[in-house]
């Protein structure tokens, strides 16, 4: 048997899991696999994901409110939905458009192990260790 045919399945209430601050206004929660990542953040109105990248590919589906993402030079709005899919190695940032939370889920492949690269005056951003945006 492969290694991945010996572990066990398993299911997750997100409701269930802890929570943590980002940044001001943003919160999110985090599931391991072996080989990827899952993320939910939920976005305050006025909440800004300060530019950053990582090494891992991201697919981002909003499921409420409305973000605009800046990756590279490419900007872009979502809203219900739609999904934005990030290069791994790509700057980005996000920031709530509008008064509503924003909610998303958020795919890392390969697995985040490490933590994001801030771009050169992005702010400070404090992620856990092995769970960055």
């Amino acid at each position: 048997m492969s290694p991945e045919e010996t572990k066990a399945p398993y299911a997750v209430l997100w409701s269930d899991l802890d929570s943590e601050t980002v940044t001001e206004g943003l919160e999110r929660q985090v599931v391991h696999g072996d080989r990827q990542t899952m993320v939910r953040y939920v976005y305050q109105p006025g909440s800004v994901f300060p530019d950053h990248r990582h090494v891992e590919e991201q697919i981002t589906v909003v499921l409420s409110g409305r973000i605009r993402f800046t990756v590279g030079k490419e900007r872009f709005e979502c809203g219900p939905g739609s999904c934005a899919v990030i290069p791994g190695g790509m700057p980005h940032s996000a920031e709530v458009i509008g008064d509503q939370v924003v909610e998303t889920l958020n795919a890392y492949s390969p697995r985040r192990d490490s933590q994001p690269t801030l771009s050169a005056n992005s702010g400070s951003l404090q992620p856990a260790a092995g769970s960055g945006p």
